[in-house]
């Protein structure tokens, strides 16, 4: 077990993560329950690299009808995002929030994996609502956007709880072996 992955698990533990290693990856998933929703999580390390990425998924994937709609949500979304993006597969509607670190160079901290957490699955709820209504409602996503981001709704008390429940019925739309999907680039307790 390398480094950055031997430290993200000590901090899973030490923070009381419930969380499965996926078979011979560096991988986590894990489920969180968000004030908007449940998310589907995986934190990813690629030690040769140096990086740790964390992943959070929308639990629906995009229509085919609602791609531009969704597609415009996110760029208006992702435009000034400081830490993290979000990301459209246009093959199968698939709606992710990365955020990530290189680590070249340094040495990761428990502090750090927090920090990176807690922006991925802040921002994932912050917008979580926003992205339901363009894929089922009639909103339009400037006006979505516009009502996220107004000074008016920022919320400080994120609220996040660890999900108990690690089945594999919710993921079939989720990719398991998350180094083969992307190869260019690369308070939660209960």
């Amino acid at each position: 077990m390398g480094t950055i992955f031997s430290t993200l698990i000590d901090y899973m533990e030490a923070e009381q993560w419930r969380y499965e290693i996926l078979e011979g990856q560096t991988v986590l998933r894990f489920h969180v329950k968000t004030k908007s929703g449940r998310l589907m999580c995986y934190a990813e390390v690629q030690e040769d690299k140096y990086w740790l990425l964390f992943y959070s998924y929308l639990p629906v994937n995009v229509p085919e009808d609602r791609m531009t709609r969704v597609a415009e949500f996110l760029t208006r979304a992702n435009q000034g995002m400081r830490i993290g993006n979000f990301e459209l597969d246009f093959a199968d509607g698939e709606v992710r929030y990365k955020t990530s670190i290189d680590m070249e160079g340094g040495e990761i901290t428990h502090k750090m994996i927090d920090n990176l957490l807690q922006a991925n699955l802040s921002t994932m709820d912050r917008y979580f609502n926003g992205m339901m209504e363009v894929v089922y409602g009639s909103k339009l996503p400037v006006e979505l956007i516009a009502g996220i981001e107004s000074p008016d709704n920022d919320e400080d008390d994120d609220e996040f709880a660890i999900d108990d429940e690690l089945d594999d019925d919710d993921d079939d739309d989720i990719p398991m072996d998350l180094n083969e999907e992307d190869d260019e680039e690369e308070d939660f307790r209960s």
